[in-house]
């Protein structure tokens, strides 16, 4: 966390700097008023965690803007919406635990997984502010940062495939596909719930584009931006989240069924669970599409440029 902190120090202090510098800023200040809408890919950052991987996601933001231009400087502040698809999925995986089957002989029942994949939507309330430079008429570049509340909406929907088996010391392989002793076939599975880990983030931001004066007093830009989001607070109890909870499910070996299971097994997302070691950051690329318009009050008649 130090490092990711001393980065978005570091980004920011630079921003401040060259927008303070007065050497570089010349023309009056201009007061403007504005939306941004950003469409972007994302993808969540799992600390090198091999065993799950990030698959593609999406999403949106929208935000109101208030902005100051100062010669070829600009700073903006705002409020918005931010709305995230992510994705993740775990090829194989598998829970195991000492039991007895019906006849009281001791075996390992294990439930084996295949094809597991999550996706987590999360809409959030979103601040973001920036600082840009304008280079000629044509071409701008700007850095920030964003803090987003934790989400509004919340969710997640996991599918996998599962079928459990039985590993008795006396035989060689586990024995599968033996619905008397539990051990049932290959089936479909899912469920849903809510990232509990989900919280506060940051982001770091940077922006490339052009801008393009539309008529005096309109301006928009146009860029390319990737962002960089992190969590904001830990999440303490993830060592001890399973991935799976089979709390509710019949585990006496003379009354269980494959329809109990189905019925009460229940999911928790790879984002909260020990197969992931520490909260998930995202990476997002995209473009955002910003509109601004000048609302200085004018005390006399001028023959100024649109800065």
């Amino acid at each position: 966390m130090n490092k990711r902190a001393y980065i978005i120090s570091l980004l920011l202090l630079t921003a401040v700097t060259l927008s303070a510098a007065p050497r570089y800023s010349t023309g009056r200040v201009t007061h403007w008023l504005g939306i941004s809408l950003a469409g972007f890919e994302a993808n969540p950052i799992l600390g090198g965690n091999t065993s799950v991987k990030a698959l593609a996601g999406g999403g949106g933001q929208a935000a109101l803007l208030y902005e100051i231009h100062r010669g070829h400087f600009f700073f903006n502040i705002g409020v918005g919406a931010d709305y995230t698809l992510t994705a993740t999925a775990l090829n194989s995986y598998a829970d195991e635990f000492p039991r007895v089957d019906y006849t009281g002989e001791e075996v390992l029942y294990r439930y084996i997984y295949s094809s597991f994949r999550e996706q987590q939507t999360q809409l959030r309330v979103v601040v973001p502010f920036q600082f840009g430079y304008r280079f000629g008429d044509w071409f701008y570049a700007a850095m920030g940062a964003a803090f987003r509340t934790e989400p509004l909406l919340n969710g997640f929907s996991s599918t996998t495939r599962m079928l459990a088996e039985g590993e008795y010391g006396r035989f060689i392989q586990p024995i599968r596909n033996t619905e008397a002793y539990g051990y049932w076939p290959e089936a479909d599975y899912s469920g849903k719930g809510k990232v509990q880990s989900a919280t506060h983030e940051m982001a770091v931001e940077v922006e490339l584009g052009a801008r393009i004066p539309l008529y005096y007093g309109v301006q928009m830009r146009v860029g390319a931006y990737l962002g960089y989001d992190i969590p904001l607070l830990q999440y303490g109890r993830r060592s001890d989240t399973p991935l799976v909870d089979y709390t509710a499910v019949d585990s006496n070996p003379t009354t269980w069924t494959q329809a109990n299971l189905a019925e009460n097994i229940r999911f928790n997302s790879m984002l909260d669970a020990h197969v992931i070691n520490r909260n998930a950051q995202r990476i997002r690329a995209g473009i955002k599409l910003t509109f601004v318009f000048n609302v200085t009050q004018q005390k006399q008649p001028c023959m100024c440029t649109d800065d």
